[in-house]
């Protein structure tokens, strides 16, 4: 097309090629600029004026360049709603979205008037999508339900896909699980029917979310990865492409799944370094920042996360609590207790969770009581993405319910994991609840099996790539051979830490010095 345009404009016909974003091109060859070939009055067809340069730019993916040339354009006559709906969708993938909202307000009102339902539809959802983005729920939430007015009679059609998913969206927000799965399960379905690989992937990733957040793991596994597919395949355009894989990463990062986590984090990174789009480039830094952290490359992650933190407030508002909850993990890996409170406090006031990482907090600080107290708290609370890391909460739960003298609620949490095997689907989850389980053996006097829970968890952690995890399992497994009378054990236990997992332990810097003081005590000096 960049060969057919370059030869076009050598005749004079520089806008002889028109580029339908999703859709393809179109050839004007007879009459390129609408009135035999001279620009129109208002500009819109002048092949030099802003117009085309909004086109040009958006085949070139330069989002931010194409709003601010739709901008001049309409400033100069107002631009058809077709136009508008591009400059909206150019908008959000720049994250841009809030300065398009008086411009697709007025063309709603436009192609309501004129009766173009359909049209009216689109325009709106582009709205909903903005304000979502913005985290204004009430407004996307009024502006969705007059989505649906609009669609009504319109079943069958890409906007009622477009409908559907955002749609779940918003029930997963406000914990509705069912709507959240059915309307998913519309928006996938129809894709498919359509061949609207947009629609048919978006649909399948909350489709995916809803499960998992149910209890289903293994179902939404499998539609979290078809989507993944599709996205590799081609056929997907790139905001579609870039929702989806942030989606699955997400759900995989919720469920310490770091394997699958690094996989595709590659697979995102890869696709970011080409879509050009700010807001994903930054939540692809916060995702591969969390992957760094498991990974033990604290100081990677950390420059990583706070790289993420500065771009997604600008550019997606959405994601910037998570980021706060990504930095807070990392300072508590590294040992930075205050950088952490401050920065899971940050989260809480951006809107996001900080379970489970405040609880940790708590714990590494000695409030245990605490922890317990918020740990049982987001066990019941309707949000899906604590109901997806629901295998942590309870590991965590039983071990702070051991410090804080309450072994029959530990037991209680570790018997409702063991009836549930999806909760525990990952190696890293299988390690926390290995730890759990050694920590409740220990109150009891039983620190044998203390230890044979110990070496369990560390197998997992070690097969799940997670350095972090890994070391404070065997720490705590030199602590209890230390306890059992085996010496020796213990101090291959620290030494494997210092050798090989030093820069995943910098947390636990304390308990290293005490268990090589315990093992090898400085000589008193005699007193003359």
């Amino acid at each position: 097309m960049s060969l057919a345009r370059a030869a076009l404009a050598e005749a004079g016909l520089t806008d002889a090629v028109r580029t339908y974003p999703r859709h393809g091109y179109r050839f004007q060859l007879d009459d390129p600029c609408g009135s035999g070939g001279a620009a129109s009055a208002d500009g819109v067809d002048d092949p030099a004026g802003p117009l085309a340069q909004a086109r040009a730019a958006l085949d070139l993916m330069d989002w931010a360049a194409a709003c601010e040339a739709y901008a001049i354009a309409d400033a100069r006559a107002p631009l058809p709603a077709g136009e508008v709906e591009q400059w909206g969708r150019a908008a959000i993938c720049a994250g841009l979205g809030s300065s398009v909202l008086r411009v697709l307000e007025r063309t709603v009102a436009e192609r309501d008037a004129a009766g173009d339902r359909l049209g009216a539809a689109r325009a709106t959802l582009l709205l909903v999508q903005i304000r979502i983005d913005a985290r204004q729920g009430t407004i996307a939430s009024g502006l969705l339900q007059r989505a649906a007015r609009f669609l009504e009679g319109h079943q069958a059609s890409p906007e009622r896909g477009h409908y559907a998913w955002m749609a779940s969206r918003l029930a997963l927000a406000t914990g509705d699980l069912d709507a959240a799965f059915s309307l998913a399960d519309e928006a996938s379905t129809l894709g498919r029917m359509l061949r609207d690989p947009d629609v048919e992937c978006l649909g399948l990733a909350y489709r995916g979310h809803a499960l998992i957040a149910r209890g289903q793991v293994a179902e939404g596994l499998a539609q979290h990865e078809e989507a993944a597919a599709i996205t590799r395949l081609g056929g997907v355009c790139d905001w579609a492409a870039g929702w989806t894989l942030c989606s699955v990463l997400y759900a995989a990062r919720n469920r310490c799944d770091w394997l699958r986590a690094s996989q595709f984090a590659d697979a995102y990174s890869e696709w970011s370094r080409a879509s050009r789009m700010p807001a994903f480039p930054g939540t692809c830094q916060l995702h591969r920042a969390a992957v760094l952290g498991a990974r033990g490359d604290l100081e990677d992650a950390r420059t990583e996360v706070s790289n993420a933190v500065r771009e997604l407030a600008q550019v997606a508002p959405w994601a910037e609590g998570d980021a706060y909850c990504v930095l807070g993990e990392i300072q508590l890996s590294m040992g930075d207790l205050e950088g952490a409170e401050a920065s899971l406090r940050q989260a809480h006031a951006l809107g996001w969770d900080p379970q489970p990482n405040l609880a940790v907090l708590h714990m590494r600080m000695g409030r245990h009581d605490v922890a317990l107290r918020e740990l049982e708290r987001a066990l019941v609370e309707a949000d899906w993405g604590l109901r997806e890391r629901r295998g942590q909460l309870l590991s965590l739960l039983a071990q702070a319910a051991v410090k804080a003298g309450r072994p029959e609620r530990a037991r209680e949490a570790l018997d409702v994991l063991a009836t549930d095997p999806q909760m525990l689907a990952t190696e890293a989850l299988r390690g926390m609840h290995a730890a759990a389980e050694a920590e409740l053996a220990a109150a009891e006097g039983d620190v044998g099996r203390a230890v044979q829970k110990l070496r369990r968890s560390v197998q997992h952690w070690r097969e799940a790539g997670c350095r972090v995890g890994e070391a404070e399992a065997r720490l705590r497994l030199a602590e209890c051979l230390l306890v059992d009378g085996d010496a020796a054990g213990s101090e291959l236990e620290l030494h494997a830490v210092e050798s090989r997992l030093a820069s995943a332990a910098l947390a636990h810097r304390g308990r290293m010095d005490a268990l090589r003081l315990a093992l090898h005590p400085v000589p008193r000096t005699p007193s003359n």
